[in-house]
Formats: structure tokens, sequence, C-alpha cells
């Protein structure tokens, strides 16, 4: 009875910080495109001109994927060798540290501190691993390993919306002058702070032997040569970094879409992105298992790509916020559709011995992807407003067609 209570309370702290962790990620998705897109924002100087904003907004969107690319990798080896625990406390407290330099950094309207405060934050937020790993030594059964993890994907879609309803109301100055870009990143912090209380006094680790792992700060660039190499998975490996990169930019830059066409709040990007949470978790759940009765994965995908592209395509044509919207919707719902199926592929590609390797490999290239995308989407959004998601629909479509020519 005892070993089952110790178990529960950690079960619950897992499950909270993997809460925090996707809440912390979705609370700036209404924040950031307003901050750099308002020409009265004191962080950049009114010389700015808006196409060098959206440039630089870019670039500060990919700074998180490319932290996260380096530290998750470095992460997960300082919990083999140090232990479950020791990897998520030291994560909680840097992310915490990153979340109070971000909003400090917003309330001085100091642009550098503010790259710095997201790097930090990227570094030590890729401990979705560890959380997996711990969930997995928690669950007594496989049956029970895969209802878990079940809890785990509802979390995120719920954590997602509450995040961004959170990130939207507290940054919007016409709801409340109390309200700034910076209330919602001291939520996160505060979120976090808690949430090493939980880890400290709640979870209990078995008493596993460790075992010795030498660090390497390339290893994410490491994983991705071997993407390359790997036989008999490596043409999904170039399928899947292009639909991911197809899906960032639509992701990152719908906020930028609805601003500069529609003059969003920040109430508003926030009430949009619920709004696409509610379609992922639609496309990954009840349409996922719907037509997982029917056919198989690979039929599936066959059939999102091409819808994925059309629709990506079709965003630059409605003239109206409820076409855009319904539009955006459905992008997100065939996003929400195709990622697992796509992971799942990969993962049947693979040995059983080689499942963590892979599975490891596959997040180094969904990180480039999500890296790479924001910087090409910020770049071509300077030359037209829809340009990114043109690009969107090229890279989907390429994907579709490697995907046919392979028939994988």
């Amino acid at each position: 009875m005892k070993t089952a209570v110790k178990r529960r309370f950690s079960f619950f702290s897992i499950l909270f910080t993997f809460f925090v962790d996707n809440l912390g990620w979705s609370i700036v998705f209404p924040i950031f495109a307003p901050l750099f897109l308002d020409p009265q924002n004191l962080v950049f100087s009114e010389s700015v001109s808006f196409a060098a904003r959206t440039t630089i907004l870019g670039v500060f969107l990919a700074a998180f994927p490319f932290a996260q690319f380096f530290g998750a990798p470095l992460l997960g080896e300082f919990a083999d060798r140090s232990g479950r625990k020791k990897a998520l406390i030291l994560s909680i407290i840097l992310t915490c540290v990153g979340y109070l330099i971000s909003a400090w950094s917003i309330h001085a309207s100091n642009l550098v501190w503010l790259f710095i405060g997201r790097i930090v934050t990227g570094i030590f937020s890729g401990n979705l691993s560890v959380c997996l790993a711990a969930i997995s030594d928690l669950s007594v059964t496989e049956k029970a390993k895969a209802k878990n993890f079940g809890f785990l994907s509802v979390l995120a879609g719920f954590s997602f919306i509450i995040g961004a309803f959170i990130g939207g109301k507290f940054s919007d100055t016409t709801i409340s002058t109390w309200f700034t870009p910076a209330i919602p990143l001291a939520i996160a912090a505060a979120l976090s702070f808690i949430n090493f209380f939980f880890i400290v006094f709640a979870f209990k680790e078995p008493k596993d032997k460790k075992h010795y792992v030498k660090f390497d700060l390339l290893e994410g660039m490491h994983n991705i040569q071997k993407a390359l190499k790997t036989k008999n998975i490596k043409t999904i490996y170039v399928i899947y970094f292009l639909f991911v990169f197809a899906w960032t930019i639509v992701f990152q830059f719908s906020p930028v879409l609805v601003i500069k066409k529609f003059a969003f709040t920040n109430s508003q990007i926030g009430d949009l992105a619920a709004f696409m949470g509610i379609c992922w978790a639609i496309g990954s759940w009840p349409l996922n298992k719907l037509l997982s009765k029917w056919f198989s994965p690979l039929r599936i995908l066959d059939v999102a790509f091409l819808i994925f592209t059309v629709l990506c395509g079709l965003v630059a044509f409605p003239k109206d916020v409820a076409g855009v919207i319904l539009i955006l919707g459905g992008c997100v719902v065939i996003g929400g559709l195709a990622w697992p199926l796509c992971t799942t592929v990969i993962s049947n590609r693979a040995p059983a011995r080689m499942q963590g390797k892979i599975m490891g490999i596959s997040q180094s290239m969904q990180a480039s992807a999500m890296a790479i995308s924001p910087i090409i989407g910020g770049l071509f959004d300077r030359v037209h407003i829809y340009l990114p998601f043109l690009i969107a629909a090229l890279a989907s479509l390429i994907a579709g067609i490697i995907y046919f020519k392979a028939k994988v």
C-alpha cells in the first residue's frame, strides 16, 4: 500500500511537470508576434522597419527549438548518468530562470536579454524524454504504460489550450492596464517554481544502477548524420523533416498573418491558439482513431499530405477572418492526424532493439525543422504576407511526392 501511494504521488508529479512544460510552451504563442510587430513597443527603436521586425521575429522564434536541439540530448544523457530526479530538478530550476529573464527583459524592453531568456528556456525545457522515461519506470505493466502515455497525450492538448488562453488574456493591455506581455511569463515561472517542490517532495524514482554516459555537445548534429545514413528509414526522415517544417511555418506565422491582415489583439490570438489546440486534439485522437479502424497509417498519410498541401495554399484566398480561421483549423486538424502517423511509420520500420535510438534521432530531426522554418518564414514574410504559407505548401508537396515515389 505504501509503495502504491508513493507511485501515485510520483506519477502525479510527472504529470504536473509535463503539464507545466506544455503550458509554458503554449503560453508564449499569443505574446511574441504582437510584441515584435507593435510599432509602439520599445524593444525596437522607431527606425526599425516592419519587414526587419518580421525577420528578427523569425530568428527569435527559431532560438527556442535551436537551443532545444542541443539541450535535449544533453539533458537525456544527464538523466541516464545521474538519475531522473536530478535531471528534472535541474531542468525545472533553469527553465524557471529562463522565464524570469524573459519577463524582466520585456519589462525592461531589452531585446538581447529576451533572446538570452528564450535560449535558456529552450535548453532546459527539453525534459519530455525524461518525463516519458519516468512514466515508463512507474508503469507496472505494458497495459498500464500505454494507458499512462494516453494521459500525457490528453494532457498535452489540454495544457496547450489553457496556456494559450492565459497568454492571450493576461498579456492584453486592452483588457486591463495591469496586464502586460511579461505577466504570462511570470505566471509560467511561478508554476515552474511550484513544480520544483512537487518533484523534490513527491517524486520517488526507482533505485536503479546509473550508467556512465559521455556527454556530447554535438549529439543533435550526430543524430542528423545517423538519420541520413539509417538504411530503410532515411527517406521517411526526410519526409518527416519536410512535414514538420511546413507545419511549424503554419503554426508560427498564423499570429503574424492575423495581426497584419485583421489587427488581432493578444487576447484574440490567444483565442485562435485555443481553437487550434482543439483542432489538434480532434485530428490526433478521434479522427485518428476513426480512420485507423479502416485504413493503415500509410494509406491515411497518402491523403493527409495532399489535403495539407492544398489547405496551406488556400490560406491566401479568403478575404474574411472566418474563412482564414476555418482553413487554419483544417490545417491543424490534418497536422494533428499526420504527425503521430509519421512517428508510427518511423517506429514500425525500426527494429525493437533500436527504438530508443530511432526516436532520439526523430526528435533531433523535428527540432532542426522547427528551428529552420521560422527563419525561412520570416525572410519570405518580408516579401509578401502569404509567401510563408506557400512555402509551407511547397514543402508539404515535396514531402508527398517523395512519399509517393518511395512507396513506403
